[in-house]
């Protein structure tokens, strides 16, 4: 089964997110990443089911999500947790399972490693993995069982002329699809490439376009 993002990666993973597992998408800050989740919440909502959004940084806009099509009603249909403090993230996860019921829909976390990045450090590091770990755990059981696509967005670092996710290990271990997401040259122009999937070839990519009112496929889709 997929669940519909109502941007160009449909066409990408062939019909959107899997609701049995985690999706993860990750590139530069203004890649489109929230927009992405910001849409697919917006397509859930509309299919009558409730959105659990997990929110580190503050990314969520009122008036993007209205300029998708969101109105008060599919507001009504997200439940928000903000955390601010990766002490509160992780307590978020732990009681994110007594949330679910047969109406959520889907399970986003925009960005996912956003307050990890600044906890971290060299005494701590086994500490806040382990921590990290077991959040991607709780997701993947969820998602598992209860059959709830969970989307969640995470951030880059360089390495070299290497363009890595943050926490690249755990995030490629727990997650079934990975999307990365590239800008291009031109203004509001990116490209999605799938770099895993259980069923897709790795490297297809499709460039798309940030408008106003969404996001639309333009120049080459490639399968290889």
């Amino acid at each position: 089964m997929r669940v519909e993002t109502n941007t160009p990666l449909d066409k990408l993973l062939d019909g959107g997110i899997e609701d049995d597992a985690i999706t993860n998408i990750y590139g530069p800050p203004g890649s489109g990443k929230t927009n992405i989740t910001l849409s697919t919440a917006l397509s859930v909502c509309n299919s009558s089911k409730k959105v659990v959004y997990i929110d580190t940084e503050g990314s969520f806009s009122v008036d993007r999500f209205e300029q998708l099509g969101g109105t008060d009603k599919e507001m009504k249909s997200i439940l928000f947790l903000h955390v601010h403090s990766w002490e509160e993230q992780h307590k978020a996860f732990q009681g994110l399972e007594k949330l679910i019921d047969k109406n959520i829909g889907l399970i986003i976390v925009d960005s996912f490693v956003a307050l990890y990045r600044l906890e971290l450090d060299e005494k701590n590091f086994q500490h806040i993995n382990k921590q990290l770990a077991t959040q991607y755990s709780i997701l993947s059981r969820i998602t598992r069982t209860e059959r709830i696509p969970v989307l969640v967005t995470n951030q880059v670092y360089s390495k070299g002329e290497t363009i890595e996710l943050t926490s690249r290990a755990i995030a490629k271990y727990w997650s079934k699809t990975l999307v990365e997401l590239r800008k291009t040259e031109k203004e509001n122009q990116r490209v999605a490439i799938l770099r895993k999937h259980r069923s897709l070839p790795e490297g297809r990519t499709i460039e798309f376009l940030i408008t106003k009112d969404g996001m639309k496929q333009v120049g080459k889709f490639s399968i290889l």
